[in-house]
């Protein structure tokens, strides 16, 4: 028996481009180093990269026997998380289920009626959980006076006021690690949280208030040493929603990474990086650079307030081709705004991308709770197709808007599609070899 299990639920559907999950959950990583620090025993399985369907799942958690469980909820993630705390509180109703995450952050009241979600954590977990872990197995303190916390009375539903952030991610122990083997990035980090930026397409400004906090380069070099004294990783992934964003603690990295000989990819926004900064980057053994564009159309960057310009893409792939990085592109149909000259004029920048010998990626606009594009989807013209969690996976067309049909979208993601395979290699993430 273990005091905490955590979990990833399985995910109801498999990747088209990558046969495993590309990162370990840091989340969860992070929470778990906190509860042990308290003396708590911790697990943690990641469902979906185990391959697991529910009922194995269930069978396993069965298995470990815990006091609480708490489950990393995405919306994809959403049914089967619930399917889970049902069927485990269905054979031990003593067992403590703890939602957390994106979606039950901006989900909250659809999620605790259901009557197998004990508890709600809302936005960062690590004190919020452990402050529930201390209360619930030792009494420390009551429930509604731990801040960042949803939960049930009778059929009300209590939000306990919102917990401060965190202000000083240096303090935070590394995340556990468990598994590393069972995925295709063994070895990712985060070097800061949040992000200032407001994409209408992005739930990362609502879940972090729009703050950007960071970490010491020191200890980000302390984590990174630790992670090559345990596991001896091929690279290293900054997963990082605003990595490049202060020049000068990004070149301190950067010289770090270049003393320790390592290996590494990010991303970064096009308006964030300049040919000294992509240079530093390539000196220090950066080798792929991911760049969000979304769209090829400026009048589409600007209706969804991406803050960047065609031609600092442009800038910004010419300086990773300079220098020997490789740059990867990522962009998503249909806009709200989108039309069948925008959807041409990102067609031919895909094709000019590819051309540079760019990796591109395609992905259908998906309206995440919490993000703007969800919560003004009608005034934005936008009408749902599906509200089934299980395709809000990026892979299937879940909205029509008010230019664009189904059959316009599906057509536009189809040729979209064709070009993106044209870029990539056979196989994802050999591309250090």
């Amino acid at each position: 028996m273990v005091d905490i299990l955590l979990i990833q639920p399985p995910l109801p559907f498999e990747s088209e481009h990558i046969e495993k999950p590309l990162c370990q959950p840091l989340g969860l990583g992070y929470i778990g180093s906190f509860l042990i620090l308290k003396g708590f025993s911790v697990k943690i399985l990641d469902f979906s990269a185990l391959g697991m369907k529910i009922d194995e799942a269930v069978l396993e958690i069965k298995k470990e026997n815990p006091k609480i469980l708490g489950i990393s909820v995405s919306t994809p993630g959403y049914k089967n998380a619930l399917k889970i705390a049902k069927e485990v509180k269905e054979g031990d109703q003593q067992i403590i289920t703890v939602f957390g995450g994106p979606h039950v952050t901006f989900a909250i009241e659809e999620t605790l009626a259901h009557k197998e979600v004990d508890f709600v954590i809302r936005e960062e977990g690590e004190v919020t959980m452990t402050e529930l872990t201390e209360s619930i197995l030792r009494g420390f303190k009551e429930v509604n006076s731990i801040e960042g916390l949803s939960y049930r009375i009778g059929d009300r539903i209590i939000h306990n006021p919102s917990r401060p952030l965190i202000k000083d991610l240096d303090a935070i122990p590394f995340p556990i690690r468990d598994s590393p083997h069972l995925y295709k990035i063994p070895a990712s980090l985060i070097t800061s949280r949040g992000c200032p930026y407001k994409c209408i397409f992005c739930s990362a400004g609502a879940m972090f208030g729009g703050s950007y906090r960071v970490r010491n380069p020191k200890n980000v070099i302390l984590e990174v040493n630790h992670i090559l004294n345990s596991m001896n990783p091929d690279f290293f992934f900054i997963s990082d929603d605003t990595f490049t964003i202060n020049p000068e603690r990004t070149k301190k990295i950067c010289q770090e990474f270049k003393n320790l000989g390592v290996k590494w990819v990010c991303a970064a926004r096009a308006n964030l990086v300049n040919r000294e900064i992509i240079k530093s980057m390539a000196e220090s053994g950066c080798f792929l650079l991911q760049f969000g564009v979304e769209s090829g159309s400026q009048k589409i960057l600007n209706s969804i307030k991406k803050g960047i310009t065609i031609n600092q893409v442009r800038k910004g792939v010419k300086w990773c081709i300079e220098f020997g990085i490789k740059p990867v592109c990522s962009f998503m149909i249909p806009h709200p705004e989108d039309t069948h000259e925008t959807i041409e004029e990102t067609r031919e920048f895909m094709k000019e991308l590819k051309n540079y010998g760019v990796y591109l990626f395609i992905s259908f606009t998906t309206p995440f709770p919490g993000t703007f594009l969800y919560t003004h989807a009608e005034n934005l013209g936008i009408k749902f197709l599906t509200k089934d969690t299980d395709k809000f996976n990026l892979e299937n067309p879940v909205i029509e808007t008010k230019h664009l049909k189904l059959e316009d979208i599906e057509k536009a993601f189809e040729e979209f599609s064709a070009i993106s395979a044209e870029s990539l290699p056979s196989k994802l993430w050999k591309i250090n070899d």
